[in-house]
């Protein structure tokens, strides 16, 4: 009979054991002070000139590829390794244009104009944009009559500076050995400029180009019309691109 107590004592005290360590186990899994590492979003206080930057206390957190031009203020996402290590992978995304990103868009399909010399912005050309520096990339397709040609511009927020080139021929051109337009406009959202078209129906190219500060949250696209009102449509073409690159 003491024997059947001592090992029914023994077995209650090892399940109790077993139960503790699951108990234990289960509690550092949950525990980054345990377990050795960690995840959490913090807010940059320090940029560091080593790649790293200083957040909520922690300091000498390393960017990673991800994490473009940190800035103080910056709310991102770290991790510590079991070692002790802080990587930061980069900015919680809050739905607008993030600083570094860069966003592209194609024209799904042609777009003709005619009779009308006033710009509007391209129907597949056009983003939304907060407070920020961009910079502005496209390669347009077109084709117009030599007599009315392509002008183009921008649609922008209210306040919008910067200076762009259009990056395509002279407007006097009427051929493809042509000469390029190297003027630049100082404005974004007033200011146009025409390009040369050699022909309805043939096709050329033009490469603007340019940076725009934007102060106010807003639209930005490119904008095009006729240089001069024509029955005979000026068109931008299917497979046309803008990319814009937010650089502050």
């Amino acid at each position: 009979m003491t024997t059947a107590v001592i090992k029914s004592g023994q077995g209650i005290r090892s399940e109790l054991s077993r139960a503790l360590k699951d108990q234990s186990r289960r509690a550092g899994a949950e525990d980054p002070n345990v377990r050795g590492s960690d995840y959490r979003m913090v807010t940059v206080s320090a940029v560091n000139a080593d790649g790293t930057v200083d957040a909520d206390g922690i300091p000498s957190i390393r960017c990673m590829e991800t994490y473009l031009l940190p800035t103080v203020g910056d709310v991102v996402y770290a991790t510590q390794s079991s070692t002790g290590n802080w990587l930061a992978w980069g900015r919680g995304s809050t739905g607008a244009f993030a600083l570094g990103s860069i966003v592209e868009k194609i024209k799904t399909g042609s777009t003709g104009r005619a009779s009308t010399a006033t710009i509007a912005a391209d129907p597949h050309l056009t983003f939304a944009v907060v407070p920020g520096t961009y910079r502005i990339d496209a390669c347009i397709f077109y084709d117009a009559d030599a007599a009315v040609d392509l002008k183009l511009g921008w649609i922008a927020p209210a306040s919008t500076t910067g200076t762009w080139w259009p990056g395509g021929s002279d407007s006097s051109n009427t051929t493809q050995a042509a000469t390029t337009r190297w003027g630049a406009v100082t404005d974004i959202g007033t200011g146009t400029l025409p390009v040369a078209g050699i022909g309805a129906g043939t096709i050329v190219t033009c490469r603007p180009t340019g940076t725009a500060v934007v102060t106010t949250a807003g639209t930005l696209a490119l904008a095009w019309a006729q240089q001069s009102g024509s029955l005979t449509a000026t068109t931008v073409r299917q497979f046309s691109w803008l990319s814009l690159r937010r650089t502050a």
